[in-house]
């Protein structure tokens, strides 16, 4: 099975014959031995609205070029129309379609980097990875990851979901943006960050939470507590500033002292006392 690309020119120079017929698309042939993507597809088989049935219909150039290519997969069951080179079947090839299942790129420079771009109605794929063993003609070629971003959508959610890579391939970084709920997670939930009219909220895992909002400021660390709203809120271990305020004046309203006649009576600013107190709640729950 040559190259398109050289039986164009045969069909340019011989004057050779063109064949399309309308056929209905009957199997996808995934390469699921793939160095790149199981869900690779050069190629499909066919049936004729005679119903001869073709097999391993190109639907790209060279299908023995694994490296790089340009593919448009249609859906299987739909129709397409496909072209045979001068009635040589194992010339056949895809040149129209009705209805597309998914598209993929891969791009390879002279560094041997590759850009993949991988998508359908749901989800756009782009991943940037380097092929390693390069000067190892013996061994099957081996790929590490530079950097991903996907991008996922449906009814339910959409997401934004990014990831980086160390200089051996290994993930350091897996962050996501869900579109509907506005949150961002870093590192696979370790951070959070939940945007929403008028409030952002951020959460890191085990111990920080911080609230912003047009009615409420708060900041949450292990059992320590820090509101604001109208009033000031301060918590450590379940215990209120408030309250131990309270406590406290309470307690100098009880002062006595002893003097050469006897204990003396309650102090006599105690009513300033209680004002404060009242006052307390003015500032602090």
């Amino acid at each position: 099975m040559g190259n398109i690309t050289d039986l164009i020119k045969d069909v340019a120079s011989k004057n050779q014959i063109i064949e399309t017929f309308a056929a209905k698309v009957i199997e996808i042939n995934k390469e699921i031995e793939s160095f790149h993507n199981t869900e690779d597809a050069y190629t499909v088989n066919i049936m004729r609205a005679d119903g001869a049935i073709l097999k391993n219909v190109r639907l790209k150039a060279s299908i023995l070029d694994l490296e790089q290519g340009i593919i448009t997969i249609p859906k299987k069951d739909s129709w397409v129309l496909a072209s045979i080179i001068d009635g040589v079947e194992t010339r056949a090839f895809i040149s129209q379609f009705s209805e597309v299942e998914r598209n993929f790129i891969r791009f390879k420079n002279d560094q041997n980097h590759y850009l993949e771009i991988n998508t359908d109605a749901d989800k756009l794929k782009i991943l940037f990875k380097k092929q390693e063993n390069i000067d190892n003609l013996n061994s099957a070629p081996a790929y590490k990851n530079i950097a991903q971003i996907e991008f996922n959508s449906d009814e339910i959610n959409s997401n934004i979901n990014t990831a980086f890579y160390d200089e051996n391939g290994k993930e350091i970084s897996k962050n996501s943006f869900s579109i509907q709920e506005q949150n961002i997670s870093i590192n696979e939930g370790k951070t959070i960050f939940s945007l929403k009219d008028r409030e952002a909220k951020i959460i890191i895992r085990d111990g920080f939470e911080a609230l912003i909002s047009d009615v409420k400021t708060s900041f949450v660390k292990g059992n320590l507590t820090f509101e604001m709203d109208d009033k000031f809120k301060i918590n450590a271990g379940g215990k209120s500033l408030k309250s131990k305020l309270e406590e406290l004046i309470d307690e100098i309203g009880k002062i006595t002292v002893t003097t050469p006649v006897g204990p003396s009576g309650p102090p006599i600013n105690l009513n300033k006392l209680i004002t404060i107190k009242a006052n307390l709640a003015e500032l602090l729950k």
